[in-house]
């Protein structure tokens, strides 16, 4: 017995099917990856170091005491106030800043120590809390403050001279505090 001869039908129905399994598998593909970056890929939970990240939303980061410092007079005298203090020493912590906190105690705050005086320019990007910003030269002198800096801003808020040091602190401690352009700043840092 001989094998039957195929007949061009039955070649131009294996190639359609093989045609259709592979068309439904690219559109399966695409569908699969629409539905990944525009529900599963999210980036707005992107977990910085250091940080643990739970069913898809970062953990807020907490407090860390690291030093305390000191509001001085403008004649270095008088204490105005001390607070302690958690510190921005390198550019990812200085870049993290108070980025996803809803809470901060009056007498905290976050010093931020930069590699060189020069103008510095903060904005509030990812910040829930609003704030005072006070830029502060090398020889540890404010040299600029914006009182109440709204959450959320893109804008740039820079200082309007070169400057070592920035403290940030609850909207409203330096009007509270009578802490003014011209007064001082002395810190410690917990070893």
């Amino acid at each position: 017995m001989s094998k039957p001869t195929p007949k061009p039908e039955d070649k131009i129905t294996k190639f359609s099917s093989a045609r259709k399994l592979l068309i439904l598998a690219l559109i399966a593909g695409f569908i699969g990856a629409i539905v990944y970056f525009l529900f599963l890929n999210d980036e707005d939970n992107y977990t910085a170091p250091g940080q643990s990240q739970h069913l898809g939303t970062t953990e807020e980061p907490q407090f860390l005491e690291e030093g305390k410092l000191w509001f001085l007079s403008d004649d270095q005298q008088d204490t105005l106030q001390q607070i302690a203090i958690e510190v921005a020493d390198d550019q990812e912590q200085r870049a993290q800043g108070m980025m996803h906190r809803s809470t901060m105690e009056e007498l905290q705050g976050m010093l931020f120590i930069h590699d060189r005086p020069e103008v510095q320019a903060y904005w509030m990007k990812n910040t829930k809390l609003p704030l005072d910003i006070i830029y502060v030269g090398e020889n540890k002198e404010i040299v600029t403050i914006y009182q109440g800096v709204m959450p959320y801003s893109e804008k740039s808020i820079p200082s309007s001279s070169a400057a070592l040091y920035v403290v940030e602190v609850k909207a409203g401690f330096t009007g509270r505090h009578q802490i003014e352009e011209g007064d001082f700043i002395d810190f410690e840092i917990s070893g």
